[in-house]
Order: structure tokens, then C-alpha cells, then sequence
């Protein structure tokens, strides 16, 4: 029967690709237009009011692709599916100046349940990164070249992003120790538009177009040891790497010089072999006291440094564009979160509710050129709190309503470059389904 379900649930999920590519604009960010885009955050509706702490996070009404070791805890009863959104109002502001923006994205779709005892699956698909902007700028142009003082137009847009699905198993072979692995697919396509237009129609203008698909495969493991240090107090300890490699995906750039009506000229260049996916690891912990009390804290590690990814380099003999390396950052995360729910054991439904709160601190992989000064990518600091509020009725009280708040603040890595802020609005639902019951007639 299981497996029929699970056949069921593929077929939903692919069917669910369009959808995540539609809705996931998840906001107009300028620094979007660097590298893969604006990396999501990986938080799932139980910890983003935590801010993501995750990764040592384990129960057995939770689904945590954070680290697939924890699928082992699943209930043996229960069908899991799990789905989030948020809905963000951005705000970016230089020089005086500031404009703000409303947008939704699809953050997650998943399910699973356990296959047998100390094994369980999941399935799901996400974003990882998006690439949403169009912006412009204007200036005089002075009478250098014979043609008058008239006025340049410099034009900005890009489109895109790269999406992940995963199969993932998790297995306890011994009492207290879990491990997992998530195997995935990922692809997705971006392109960065420039222009530069000017209100002389004499004047020759410049168009310019990165363009890029990626298609990979991506391999994730997971680790959990749970240790009871008094009756009241249980420590949960967890680890999670993820496999760097090359991708054999090419990209390609344009580069045209137009007139109103017409293309006078340009070329087209291709970069092969021209990305690769980072190494990945993660480590974290998860302190239960009373069962009311959770306190969980995560550090995690991108290594961009040393991943290739296309560049145009001019040189005094030849303009090229190729996979270069050096042109990322490290990222480094770290995230801290509580949890609390008043009475585990209490027969009212307030008893339940579980109150959440998290802090988290980003730094950016990529490098920012802004007028020709390289910079770090803006530092990432969100602030988040929530609530978990359980659906009951006749047949259901075990899924999970979760709601969260967060504030978002870009810290630029130059003063007097552009901010960014975002407050967010983060629904998940966590459909909690009795479907393996076995039913008794008297």
C-alpha cells in the first residue's frame, strides 16, 4: 500500500514544477543579479519562526530535510505532508532614496512516512536560488562626441533561479545513532539582461545578455545521536555534508550593437563545463527540557571560494568568457533558536501551542562590483518569531498550522550601498494523515 503512495505522490510532486517555477519570485533583489541569484533559506514551517535551526531537529510528526537522518524518527501510523509559503514586503533604499515591493513564493513541498521500523522516506521539492530584478539609471552625457548633450539610459533585468527535488531516506541502525541521505536533481535556468540606450538616436546602443542552464545531480548525508542526560533533559547532536562536484552545464553570453530598427553587429561567445556546486556541511544541537523547552543552535559552511563560474575578462589582446574560479566568498551561517509549548501533556488546546523565537547571521558568497570597487555581498541578519498551532477535529489532531514573522536586514558590504530589508510572513502547513491505521469492526 505504501508504495502506492508513493508512486502517487512522484507524479504530484513533477506535476508541482511549474507551479514552484511560477511562484517562487520571492523578491525583487539587485543583488540578485550576481552568481546563481539570491539563495533561499532552507527553514521549513517548525523552525522558521526559529530561524532555521535545524539541523539536529528530530520527532515523529516532523519532516526535516535539513538533515535526512532525522526521517528515522517518523510515526509508523502516519502519512506527512508539508508545504510553505510567505508572503514579504521589501524595502531597499540609497542615496535618500527608497521604493517597496510586495511578493509571494512557494518556499517547500514534501512528504513522507516510515517504510518499516528505524526507516523512514521522504520526498520534496524547493527553490535554492532566484534571480528577480529590473532596474535602470540615467544620466547627461556632455558634447564629447560631436552629437550634442543628450542622455544615456542604462537598463538592468534578470529572470530566473534554480530549483531541487530529492528522494531521501533515514535509518537508525542502532538505538540513539541516525543517518541519511537525501539524493537530488537539480536545474534551472537564469538570464541577466543589460542595456544601454540614449535619447540621440544617432547614437549606436549597447545590448548585453548573460545566459545560463544548469542541470546536476546532488547528494546530501546526514547524521543524528540522541543522548539522555537527566529525566528531563535530552540532547540531540546532528551533522550534514553535501557533495561539491563539477556540472557539466554551458553558458552563454551576447553582446550586440543596435540601432531603432536594426542589429549593426556583435558576437556570442559560449563558457563550457561552467559552474560547480559547492561543498556543503553543517553542524548542530538540540537541548529538550521537560519537553516543553527546546533550544536548538546551528553553524553551517558553503565553500564558493573555489567554485567556477562564467566571467567575461578582458585583457589588452582579447576579450573571452570562460569558467573562472576566486569569484565567490565562503558563506558562513550561524542560527540560534527556542522553542516553547506550555503543557505537552494538557487536555486544552493552548496547552499546545508551541512558541518560537531565532536570530540569524549570514554572511554572502558573492562579490559585489559597484562602479568598478569590489565588495562583499551583503551580511544576511534575521530576527523571527512564531507559532505552532495544532488542527483539531474529529479526524485529525496531530497536523500542524505553523506561522512565523521574520525581519530581514541586508548589511551592504560598502557604506552608502543599497539596503535591503524584508518583513515576511511564513504559512506551513504540516498535514499530519492517519492513513496506515489498521481499522477494527466489532
Amino acid at each position: 500500500m505504501r508504495k502506492y503512495f508513493l508512486n502517487i505522490l512522484i507524479v504530484i510532486t513533477f506535476a508541482s514544477f511549474e507551479v514552484v517555477k511560477a511562484q517562487t519570485s520571492g523578491g525583487n533583489s539587485p543583488y540578485s543579479r550576481y552568481g546563481w541569484g539570491k539563495l533561499t533559506e532552507e527553514a521549513q514551517g517548525f523552525n522558521k519562526g526559529m530561524a532555521g535551526a535545524g539541523i539536529a531537529a528530530r520527532g515523529k510528526e516532523m519532516l526535516n530535510y535539513q538533515n535526512p537522518a532525522s526521517y528515522s524518527a517518523l510515526d509508523s501510523i502516519t502519512f506527512l505532508f508539508d508545504a510553505g509559503i510567505s508572503l514579504q514586503n521589501g524595502h531597499w533604499s540609497e542615496n535618500g532614496k527608497s521604493i517597496n515591493a510586495l511578493n509571494s513564493s512557494l518556499d517547500y513541498l514534501q512528504a513522507g512516512f516510515r517504510l518499516r521500523k528505524h526507516l523512514g522516506i521522504s520526498i520534496g521539492v524547493r527553490p535554492i536560488s532566484i534571480v528577480a530584478y529590473d532596474f535602470y539609471a540615467t544620466k547627461s552625457m556632455p558634447d564629447n562626441d560631436g552629437f550634442g548633450v543628450y542622455t544615456s539610459t542604462s537598463s538592468y533585468s534578470g529572470e530566473g533561479g534554480v530549483r531541487k527535488i530529492w528522494l531521501g531516506l533515514g535509518w537508525e541502525p542502532v538505538k540513539n545513532l541516525s543517518v541519511g541521505i537525501n539524493g537530488g536533481y537539480i536545474w534551472g535556468d537564469y538570464s541577466h539582461k543589460t542595456s544601454i540606450t540614449y535619447s540621440n538616436a544617432n547614437v549606436h546602443s549597447l545590448a548585453r545578455e548573460y545566459k545560463g542552464s544548469i542541470n546536476t545531480y546532488d547528494l546530501n548525508l546526514g547524521v543524528q545521536y540522541t543522548q539522555e542526560l537527566s529525566k528531563k533533559d535530552i540532547l540531540t547532536v546532528g551533522a550534514t555534508f553535501g557533495l561539491g562536484h563539477d556540472i557539466n552545464s554551458r553558458s552563454t553570453y551576447i553582446n550586440q550593437k543596435l540601432t531603432t530598427t536594426s542589429v549593426l553587429g556583435g558576437d556570442t561567445m559560449v563558457a563550457r563545463k561552467a559552474y560547480q556546486i559547492p561543498m556543503r556541511f553543517g553542524v548542530g544541537a538540540t537541548l529538550k527540557h521537560n519537553d516543553k523547552w527546546t533550544f536548538a543552535a546551528d553553524y553551517t559552511c558553503q565553500l564558493w571560494k573555489d567554485c567556477k563560474f562564467p566571467e567575461l575578462v578582458s585583457t589588452s589582446s582579447a576579450t573571452t568568457y570562460s569558467a573562472e574560479k576566486n569569484t565567490f566568498r565562503n558563506l558562513h551561517k550561524i542560527a540560534l533558536g527556542t522553542e516553547y509549548i506550555p503543557n505537552p501533556e494538557g487536555l486544552k488546546l493552548r496547552h499546545h501551542v508551541a512558541y518560537r523565537a531565532g536570530v540569524s547571521y549570514a554572511t554572502s558568497y558573492v562579490n559585489v562590483n559597484n562602479d568598478g570597487v569590489v565588495s562583499s555581498g551583503p551580511k544576511s541578519l534575521i530576527v523571527s518569531a512564531g507559532l505552532g498551532l495544532p488542527i483539531v477535529n474529529m479526524y485529525n489532531n496531530r497536523s500542524m498550522l505553523n506561522a512565523s514573522v521574520q525581519w530581514e536586514h541586508l548589511i551592504p558590504g560598502r557604506s552608502h550601498s543599497l539596503k535591503e530589508d524584508y518583513l515576511r510572513l511564513c504559512i506551513g502547513l504540516s498535514f499530519n494523515a492517519n492513513w496506515f491505521n489498521k481499522w477494527k469492526i466489532e
